[in-house]
């Protein structure tokens, strides 16, 4: 685990430095003091220690939040802090691992804001998933897109992605819900 540990932190120190596209393996391995068998024990190429980054990643803070907006402040504040190892990633083809993350985390902290909703213990699981499905997926393509196409990156330029969002967007979707399955059962 220390070897992978220390191959993960090399690779985004790295990554911080110069495009993923450019970093070998050989520089890679050099930097952490193994040689190139000892990475190869572990990974099969440079994509796959990104993706047991992300895999190992966290943003600390999320399981705190209360409700979209709070999220959004905690994932940029994310961003702030590793922005270069987050451009780098955006700017190579581990630009889906990064979005599958953001999705793994909108859809994480979705979930609990439904079940936090005063209907959403009535919403049978399968039906909070898929809500959390449809804006977790939303959210997390608006936030690579802003991530990777905006110059100038600020919280209120990402908070104003979702400016034509309402506050209570979950609790909606739950009363639309509500009202569809009723229909279907008269």
């Amino acid at each position: 685990m220390k070897t992978e540990h220390e191959l993960a932190l090399a690779l985004r120190t790295m990554m911080s430095e110069v495009p993923l596209d450019d970093i070998s393996v050989t520089a890679l391995t050099k930097r952490c003091h193994i040689n190139r068998k000892t990475f190869y024990y572990h990974f099969h190429d440079i994509f796959d220690l990104l993706t047991q980054v992300f895999l190992d990643e966290k943003i600390e803070g999320t399981e705190n939040t209360k409700d979209i907006n709070q999220l959004m402040k905690v994932i940029f504040n994310y961003y702030s802090k590793n922005a270069k190892f987050i451009d780098a990633t955006l700017g190579s083809a581990g630009k889906e691992l990064f979005q599958e993350f953001i999705y793994n985390i909108c859809y994480t902290n979705f979930l609990r804001y439904i079940a936090a909703t005063p209907d959403g213990k009535k919403v049978h699981i399968n039906d909070r998933k898929y809500i959390a499905r449809f804006y977790a997926f939303g959210y997390a393509n608006s936030i690579v897109y802003y991530f990777s196409t905006y110059k100038n990156k600020t919280l209120t330029g990402l908070m104003n992605c979702f400016s034509f969002q309402n506050k209570n967007v979950l609790e909606e979707a739950i009363e639309i819900l509500m009202k569809v399955k009723a229909k279907t059962h008269d």
